[in-house]
């Protein structure tokens, strides 16, 4: 199970409680690898980018292909409008989706030692865990990874948020596979009936976060997928539920979106979490078994 959760942050959702940070230029793309993809069918071509949707200042500038992409395409196509986590609305629909109205809490919903590593975690983040007592395990070990991912110098202000607000600056028209509320309802649901087992797993995974996710963005700059594939195997054998609800339900409801941008003859820049692009069931694999041409950009 190490290394699934922040994983799944990485590479799936944008973290909800990220500050900000600024956005440098692009640069030259090492070992002459790309995560950035031309798709081709019946004359037709849109791009496909890879993004991991947290990076450190250490990894700008971009690689310069995401650039080009975005200066070739005529539209730009994004999993969720990152910029609407500042809407007061959504903001009250996390708020609503954040804590158990049950009765239950976190000391009565988890064994002994599960919440005194929980407990422990969260004090070394200076949160005593009886000001959490109500909030629902998904949504906490949310917030503790992304705490300490800022920690290690990670920040929310990815190639997602910096594309739409070019996109947004330059009038090019943007759309997107989901709304912020489906990307809020599918992360509360995470660990649903094994709760205990999953914060559990979870603080476990996060001692290894800063050297997995060196691995992850090493595979994203160079256009290697090793790391990645190896952690879409160990989710799918580990928490298939995850993986399906994560991975297969959200590729099987994307594919048909982008064969049917493809066949508008638009040049459309589509950016996904990289984990969607790579494995069994990704989308090359989908596309290409749908009679696409795939090239690395």
């Amino acid at each position: 199970m190490k290394r699934i959760f922040s994983f799944c942050i990485s590479v799936f959702a944008f973290a909800l409680f990220f500050y900000n940070a600024p956005f440098p230029v692009m640069a030259e793309s090492p070992q002459g690898g790309s995560s950035v993809w031309k798709i081709s069918r019946n004359g037709n071509s849109i791009i496909i980018g890879g993004s991991v949707h947290i990076l450190r200042e250490e990894d700008y500038p971009l690689p310069k292909e995401f650039e080009t992409a975005f200066e070739q395409s005529e539209a730009l196509v994004l999993e969720a409008d990152v910029e609407q986590m500042e809407n007061e609305n959504v903001k009250q629909f996390l708020l609503s989706k954040m804590f158990m109205n049950n009765g239950q809490t976190l000391e009565s919903l988890l064994d002994s030692d599960t919440y005194e590593m929980l407990s422990a975690t969260a004090g070394d983040f200076g949160i005593p865990i009886e000001n959490l007592s109500n909030m629902k395990p998904s949504m906490l070990m949310m917030m503790l990874a992304s705490l300490q991912m800022q920690a290690l110098g990670f920040s929310q202000e990815g190639i997602d948020s910096h594309f739409l607000k070019k996109a947004d600056s330059e009038n090019k028209p943007f759309y997107f596979f989901e709304t912020v509320e489906q990307q809020i309802n599918m992360l509360v649901s995470m660990g649903e009936g094994y709760e205990n087992e999953y914060v559990r797993y979870s603080l476990l995974d996060m001692e290894n976060t800063e050297e997995y996710l060196t691995d992850i963005i090493n595979d994203w700059k160079t256009g290697e997928s090793a790391t990645t594939e190896k952690l879409l195997k160990e989710m799918q054998e580990q928490w298939p539920l995850i993986y399906k609800t994560l991975i297969i339900d959200r590729n099987n409801e994307w594919i048909p979106q982008i064969e049917g941008l493809l066949d508008k003859g638009t040049t459309y820049y589509i950016i996904v979490g990289l984990a969607h692009i790579h494995g069994p069931d990704g989308l090359m694999r989908a596309l290409k078994e749908h009679g696409c041409t795939i090239e690395q950009f």
